[in-house]
């Protein structure tokens, strides 16, 4: 936090210290240089991280919002699941919109370092997933345009399974502190997808 405060305060530093010293001397030489010291010295005593932590803030940022990017995408695949049909096909989206922040969470809480990484992979597939979700509902909506949809929604309501089972099972790990087996798990995860569609 003091860190994001720093560079304000050391502005509001230097402009008062370039006003003081110019109604004082009204020197146009030293007002600009005991601003930019004055600057700068607040700057420093206010921001007082090391490079060690300054890294880290930076890492947490953008773990913090690469997590945000996956909980939007979660909210969306939600959204769309309302509009599936079938009840254990949408129980297995419902459950995997629900075990996916509780898995950030105790990555974040377990180890907190590999948050970035699990939130990049965990993103991938979860737009995989969308991507299947959208296909599903859209063979749902038509599926007298497809050849054998009903194989096809099959497979779509087998990868929804496999990615909450993934899902839970994760959950479970990292909870145990399994955080290596988890890792590998996730490396290791196919993607979900459909198969290569056909339409009539």
């Amino acid at each position: 936090m003091r860190g994001k405060l720093a560079a304000p305060v050391a502005l509001v530093a230097a402009v008062a210290a370039f006003t003081g010293i110019f109604l004082i001397s009204g020197s146009l030489l030293w007002s600009p240089l005991v601003a930019i010291v004055a600057a700068l010295g607040v700057y420093l005593m206010i921001d007082d991280r090391s490079q060690v932590e300054v890294a880290d803030d930076t890492y947490a940022e953008d773990a913090q919002r690469k997590t945000e990017e996956v909980l939007k995408l979660v909210k969306e695949i939600g959204r769309l699941a309302k509009d599936v049909r079938s009840p254990s096909a949408r129980g297995s989206l419902e459950s995997a919109c629900r075990l996916v922040p509780e898995l950030l969470n105790r990555v974040k809480a377990n180890s907190p370092n590999g948050l970035f990484s699990s939130a990049s992979q965990l993103g991938a597939h979860l737009s995989s997933l969308h991507g299947v979700l959208t296909q599903y509902l859209e063979i749902q909506r038509a599926p007298d345009f497809y050849k054998n949809p009903a194989a096809l929604q099959a497979s779509g309501e087998l990868a929804f399974l496999r990615f909450s089972e993934f899902a839970f099972d994760s959950v479970q790990l990292v909870g145990q502190g399994e955080i290596a087996q988890y890792r590998a798990n996730l490396e290791t995860v196919a993607p979900p997808k459909l198969p290569q569609l056909e339409k009539e």
